[in-house]
């Protein structure tokens, strides 16, 4: 089940409608004054992207596409090479003035969940998966791979086990979910939340954090300029937190207050706010901006 996708003004809470509930907008990604989604066009799932008050589809040579991100002018997506949702799937990069996606990153089985900032792009590899795709499976295994946006070079970040999800936003870091080789399904019950130095080799890189989240909403973290932030719930019923750390890790994490009975849902963060969903037993569901 789907809703409107509406862009709020924080200062004025004057909101525009960008996609009706009809074309099942989700994974909306918003960067200065370009906002992309996901949704589905002629029974199609596409991405779309709003740029100058005009919205239009991202053309590429794939079946169909999503999961997009956003920076700048910049638009990374994942394609799916056929209408298989298990198959094959590249990551691509859509520029200002193109005329199309252009492929960065291809291989053996999907790289996906793409991420991008100013200088990078990182993503998820399955390659090294013995069904080379992401799914419920407990021995999922991936890397993570950098894209130097302006060396147009990739470097693979090998480790043991699973990572995955990557995140850009912190400067010159780089933030990732990573399991172990056999780990708990669903997923997100428990991971750890690791950042390193991007262009150095994924051998050095920290636990910033061991999140658990016993129960549905799972909930990812969010990586933006001086702090990484997650949200936990470590037991079944339990009551969820959500939690900040610095991004160089130079002090430990702390409790944001005033979320005290509330499901938390997001984040999402620029440099100045964090805006999350949150609700209370029974209620509806709304929107909370937190100072950074």
């Amino acid at each position: 089940m789907s809703g409107d996708l509406k862009l709020r003004h924080l200062g004025t809470g004057e909101e525009l409608l960008l996609a009706p509930a009809a074309e099942a907008p989700r994974r909306p990604a918003l960067a200065g004054d370009v906002v992309v989604w996901e949704a589905t066009e002629n029974g199609t799932r596409v991405v779309r992207a709003r740029r100058g008050g005009e919205t239009g589809t991202i053309p590429g040579p794939f079946d169909h596409a999503g999961e997009p991100r956003v920076e700048g002018g910049a638009v990374v997506l994942t394609g799916w090479l056929t209408a298989d949702e298990a198959g094959d799937t590249d990551v691509f990069l859509y520029e200002t003035g193109q005329a199309e996606a252009v492929r960065i990153a291809s291989g053996p089985g999907q790289q996906r969940f793409p991420d991008i900032s100013a200088t990078h792009v990182a993503l998820a590899d399955f390659s090294e998966d013995p069904d080379g795709r992401f799914d419920e499976d407990a021995r999922d295994l991936a890397d993570i791979v950098v894209y130097d946006r302006r060396t147009r070079r990739a470097t693979l970040r090998a480790r043991e086990g699973k990572q995955a999800f990557p995140m850009l936003g912190a400067g010159e870091r780089i933030a990732y979910l990573e399991w172990a080789p056999a780990h708990p399904e669903p997923k997100f019950e428990q991971f750890e939340l690791r950042i390193g130095d991007i262009v150095a080799p994924g051998s050095g890189d920290a636990v910033a954090a061991s999140i658990a989240i016993a129960s549905a909403p799972f909930v990812l973290p969010a990586v933006r300029g001086e702090l990484v932030e997650w949200v936990e719930r470590p037991e079944v019923g339990g009551e969820a937190s959500l939690r900040r750390r610095p991004a160089d890790l130079s002090a430990p994490a702390v409790e944001v207050p005033g979320l005290s009975g509330l499901e938390l849902f997001g984040p999402s963060a620029s440099a100045t706010i964090t805006v999350l969903g949150a609700r209370s037993p029974g209620g509806a569901l709304e929107l909370r901006g937190i100072p950074r």
